[in-house]
């Protein structure tokens, strides 16, 4: 798929790509916070291991899908003016 200007998407285009981003935020936020938590009691029974890391691996990707969705309600709140 194409990447578009936000600028460039209809409006109907750009509240259907919000309430896909707002689940994958959701949902990405709560399996990186589960894994946090498994990493935490992991590590007090195993010491370090691979699924330490696993939780600060997947927080960028989080972090830059909850950074797209607020773009996206800029970009609708810009339109509404």
């Amino acid at each position: 798929m194409a990447n578009k200007q936000l600028s460039e998407m209809p409006e109907d285009e750009l509240k259907k790509r919000e309430k896909e981003m707002t689940v994958a935020v959701i949902l990405l936020s709560i399996t990186v916070t589960i894994m946090l938590i498994s990493a935490i009691f992991g590590f007090m029974k195993k010491g370090f291991t691979a699924t330490t890391i696993l939780p600060f691996a997947f927080l960028p990707l989080a972090i830059i899908n909850f950074l797209n969705l607020k773009k996206i309600k800029a970009e609708l709140d810009l339109r509404k003016k």
